[in-house]
C-alpha cells in the first residue's frame, strides 16, 4: 500500500510517498501553502507543482496511491477543506482517498504514529491540539502572537528581551541572557539591539529564534531564564489540561507530543510541564516527535486505513527522508 503525506505550512510544503514498511519512494518540496496567505492561483500552483514533482519521479507508483493525507496550515480557519480536497483529487488517481486536516495533526502523529493523543506545538507560534479515538478534535490557544501565543518561540524570545533591558536599567537581576543576546545580534551594548529588532523583517521572525538562547541559559542554571521556562511550562500545562478535558476521560492514559523548535531541551520541558499536570492528570505520557511532520501525515494516511505502524517504520522512514 502506498500513501502520500503532505505537510503544508507557512514557510514550505513537503510531500512524501511511502509504504507501511517506511520505505520512501518519492519526496518533494515546494513553497508555502497556507491558503490564508496566498491567492487562489498561487495556492493551486504550489500544490499542482508539488504533485507534478512526485509524478515525474515514479508515475507507476504514483498511479497506485491508496491514500493522500494532507495536513495544511490555515485550512480550518478558512473552512477550505473541500476546496483543497477537490484540487488534490483532480491531480491524483481516481481511486485515491483524500483526507484534509490541520497541519497540527501531522505534528501529533509524528509522535503517536497515527494514534490518538495531544500535541503541544511550540515553534515560532504555539497551539495545543488533541484528537481522540472517535476522531473528535479540540484546539486550545494559538490565537495570535499579539495576545495568545504562550509558550511559543516568540513568547520566550520576547520575555528574554524584556529581562535583558530590565537588567540593563537596573530594574531586574543580571542574567546570562544579556551576553547571549548581544552575541546573537553581534552588538556590544544592549541599546544597540534596538536597530536589529526594529528592522524591515517582521518582529516574530527576529525574536522567535531567541527562544533557543533562553533554553540554553536555563539549561546552564540561569535563574531568569529558568523563570521564563517555568512560566511558559505552566501556561502550556494549562492548555494541555483544557484540551484533555474536552476529549478524554480523567483516568485515561494519553500521550502528549511536545513538538517544535522550542523543545531543544526535551527533558527540561517535560519535567516542568509534568509538574503542573501530574496532580490533575497523572496518566499523561510526554513523548517527543520521532519522525518529521510530513511523516506524521504519512502515518495519518495509514491510520485511516487501519494499519498500525511500528519501530521499523520509524527507522526506515527517517533514513529515507534524510537521503
Amino acid at each position: 500500500m502506498y500513501v502520500l503525506g503532505i505537510d503544508g505550512g507557512g514557510t514550505k510544503t513537503a510531500a512524501v510517498i511511502a509504504d507501511e514498511n517506511g520505505t520512501v519512494y518519492m519526496k518533494a518540496e515546494a513553497g508555502r501553502s497556507n491558503p490564508n496567505t496566498l491567492n487562489k492561483k498561487e495556492f493551486e500552483a504550489v500544490l499542482t507543482g508539488l504533485l507534478h514533482q512526485l509524478r515525474e519521479q515514479d508515475e507507476e507508483i504514483y498511479n497506485r496511491l491508496s491514500v493522500c493525507f494532507a495536513g495544511m496550515a490555515g485550512v480550518g480557519e478558512s473552512n477550505r477543506q473541500l476546496e483543497v480536497k477537490r484540487l488534490l483529487s483532480q491531480q491524483l488517481p481516481p481511486e485515491t482517498l483524500v483526507y484534509i486536516e490541520n497541519d497540527a495533526v501531522n505534528a501529533l502523529y509524528s509522535g503517536t504514529l497515527g494514534q490518538s493523543g495531544i500535541v503541544q506545538i511550540s515553534g515560532t507560534g504555539a497551539i495545543t491540539i488533541g484528537k481522540n479515538e472517535t476522531g473528535e478534535i479540540a484546539r486550545v490557544g494559538g490565537w495570535g502572537y499579539l495576545f495568545d501565543d504562550f509558550g511559543s518561540g516568540y513568547d520566550l524570545g520576547n520575555q528574554a528581551l524584556q529581562a535583558v533591558f530590565q537588567a540593563y536599567d537596573g530594574r531586574e537581576y543580571q542574567t546570562a541572557l544579556t551576553e547571549k543576546v548581544l552575541n546573537y545580534f553581534r552588538v556590544e551594548r544592549v541599546p544597540d539591539t534596538i536597530e536589529r529588532i526594529y528592522s524591515e523583517e517582521h518582529p516574530r521572525t527576529i525574536i522567535a529564534p531567541l527562544s533557543r538562547i533562553v533554553v540554553e541559559a536555563a539549561s546552564e542554571g540561569d535563574s531568569i531564564a529558568l523563570r521564563i521556562i517555568e512560566k511558559a511550562s505552566r501556561q502550556m500545562a494549562e492548555s494541555i489540561i483544557t484540551c484533555h478535558n474536552k476529549l478524554f476521560a480523567k483516568e485515561e492514559t494519553v500521550k502528549v507530543v511536545l513538538s517544535g523548535g522550542v523543545f531543544t531541551n526535551f527533558v527540561l520541558f517535560r519535567k516542568m510541564i509534568e509538574n503542573h499536570t501530574c496532580s490533575k492528570l497523572p496518566n499523561l505520557e510526554y513523548i517527543p516527535s520521532v519522525i518529521p511532520p510530513v511523516g506524521g501525515a504519512v502515518a495519518a494516511g495509514f491510520s485511516v486505513m487501519g494499519v498500525n505502524l511500528g519501530e521499523k517504520f520509524i527507522e526506515v522512514f527517517k533514513e529515507g527522508v534524510s537521503r
